[in-house]
């Protein structure tokens, strides 16, 4: 990566004041004025019971505020389409998957992530999320949010984190209510280039549907 992740605890040991999130808000307008994204990924899942960490390597192809495929595990263990529509989650392994509206609080993180609906411009982001705290280094800028309404039953709280720079999202952290943590980050992307044809596609007959 081309930066050091700021540690969570670090984050939320900043005195609270006067919070500015303009550096955010910024990158999120830039980033909705994008055609196309690529960009490798990284996420490390901590989950309770488990003593290592699951560390996986994938990929994503965005057109923002449209649709998403989003894909996990190098031989490929799940992946996620969002076609307009529906957000359709798929475990690759088992070849099960699940079609879920967007608004569901299963697929919500993972949309607001992406930018994908109006939850994920500044002023939806600030409508679900409470900004408890920023923090800026160098070029990256990092935003503590608690979740407001139901979004609380499925996370207690998200860290994103910007380069003012590129004004493109590099980390997000989340917590979620039984205490996994999940942390994404985003290699520097390949902008406004050619998407594979049929990448936000989905063969539904290779799966069996919950």
């Amino acid at each position: 990566m081309s930066f050091r992740p700021l540690a969570l605890a670090f984050l939320l040991s900043v005195p609270a004041i006067a919070q500015d999130a303009t550096p955010l808000k910024i990158a999120l307008e830039k980033q909705a004025k994008h055609k196309t994204v690529s960009v490798d990924v990284r996420q490390t899942k901590k989950i309770p019971a488990l003593n290592e960490p699951i560390v996986q390597k994938g990929h994503l192809w965005l057109q923002p505020g449209k649709a998403f495929r989003w894909e996990l595990g190098k031989p490929l263990t799940q992946s996620a389409v969002f076609d307009g529509s529906k957000v359709y989650m798929m475990d690759e392994e088992k070849k099960t998957a699940k079609s879920l509206d967007p608004d569901d609080r299963q697929a919500k993180p993972l949309l607001l992530m992406l930018g994908i609906g109006e939850g994920a411009t500044f002023d939806g982001l600030t409508e679900s999320f409470t900004i408890a705290d920023t923090n800026t280094v160098r070029e990256h800028f990092v935003v503590s949010l608690v979740p407001k309404g139901s979004l609380k039953r499925a996370m207690k709280h998200m860290v994103m984190q910007v380069n003012t720079r590129t004004s493109f999202l590099e980390r997000i952290e989340w917590v979620q209510k039984d205490g996994t943590v999940v942390i994404t980050e985003f290699y520097p992307p390949k902008l406004n280039g050619s998407l594979p044809s049929g990448i936000f596609n989905v063969n539904r007959d290779g799966y069996k549907w919950e």
